[in-house]
């Protein structure tokens, strides 16, 4: 049987998690955690919320990418947590290409007429989904 998998937004400030059921077809968004003062505090935190997720087999975690396709500061940021992730959690960790992701969550919550408070509250969390639901949906098998 499948397990889930997690996907993270990761953010300097919040971090976005959210969740596939496990069957692994749905990605679910779950919570919007605050950063830690350092990466180990900030694992530690999500390893808190995700005791009653687990068993799950992997995490997928937004790459923040330039437009281009380059690299960006913040990648190099995100790719040593993930390192630091993989470590902590003993499971592997997928880079995801999250561009655009936080664009779209913003338009959809806007959309549905969300005050800019409420979806200050969701993106983090919704945008987490919305990276998770693309890998999902990349690895999903073709009809």
């Amino acid at each position: 049987m499948k397990q889930r998998i997690v996907g993270i937004d990761f953010g300097q400030k919040r971090i976005g998690i959210a969740a596939s059921d496990e069957r692994q077809i749905f990605a679910q968004p779950l919570t919007c955690i605050i950063a830690g003062k350092n990466s180990t505090a900030t694992i530690k935190e999500i390893q808190a919320y995700l005791v009653p997720y687990q068993p799950f087999e992997k995490i997928v975690i937004g790459l923040p990418l330039h437009l281009s396709g380059k690299e960006s500061p913040l990648s190099i940021e995100v790719r040593a947590f993930a390192q630091k992730l993989e470590e902590a959690f003993q499971i592997p960790i997928i880079l995801w290409d999250e561009r655009l992701t936080s664009c779209q969550v913003e338009r959809t919550l806007k959309e549905a007429e969300f005050s800019r408070k409420k979806r200050a509250t969701l993106i983090d969390a919704m945008a987490a989904a919305a990276i998770l639901q693309n890998f999902l949906d990349s690895s999903a098998p073709k009809l």
